[in-house]
């Protein structure tokens, strides 16, 4: 199942109309039309703002979509991830573009870590704010980070902690994709 079909879902399961969502999450029609059919990835600001018109969250909705596991509480102890497997997450941003790959295994754990590249020239949209904590490391690249009132730049080694409810976005400055390791608690997709 994909995101648009889970928000689909999600929507009927409520007995809302299309019009009806847009309305409460102040998102357009149209642009929800093309998210629920997969033809348009939303942002990650308007993905917050259709999954609280939902009265769910991001990890909550990716959970379900999902499914169960094979352990009776739906966790396992040990779980490797090979690269090959690693599921990617597609989320637009009207004047940016990042891709996700979580490291974690699922969306029901608290802790998530993420594998992230900003391709040249983009940044991370609109300031996001939201609960918990994040800290990251710049693998390769140079990322300029918006964090409240404070701009610093992270160079390869360099990382930075973040309390999470604090606006934040990111930015890459150099002329190569910048990839970073992102660790979330608790889990924000």
């Amino acid at each position: 199942m994909e995101l648009g079909d889970k928000i689909r879902e999600l929507r009927n399961q409520k007995g809302m109309t299309l019009h009806e969502l847009s309305k409460k999450s102040e998102v357009s029609m149209s642009l929800l039309s093309m998210v629920e059919r997969n033809i348009s990835a939303p942002t990650v600001k308007t993905l917050n703002k259709v999954v609280k018109a939902l009265e769910t969250s991001i990890s909550d909705l990716y959970r379900e979509m999902e499914g169960p596991k094979d352990s009776d509480d739906g966790t396992e102890v040990v779980s490797v991830i090979h690269q090959r497997d690693r599921r990617k997450l597609v989320l637009g941003h009207e004047r940016a573009d990042a891709h996700y790959e979580l490291l974690t295994p699922d969306y029901r754990k608290k802790l998530q870590i993420m594998y992230i590249h900003f391709p040249v020239g983009k940044n991370k949209g609109d300031f996001l704010s939201h609960e918990g904590e994040e800290c990251g490391i710049v693998l390769e690249g140079k990322l300029k980070a918006y964090v409240g009132d404070r701009t610093c730049v992270l160079e390869q080694g360099d990382c930075i902690y973040l309390d999470s409810s604090v606006p934040h976005k990111w930015e890459n400055l150099g002329r190569i994709e910048v990839r970073a390791i992102w660790i979330n608690t608790p889990a924000t997709f």
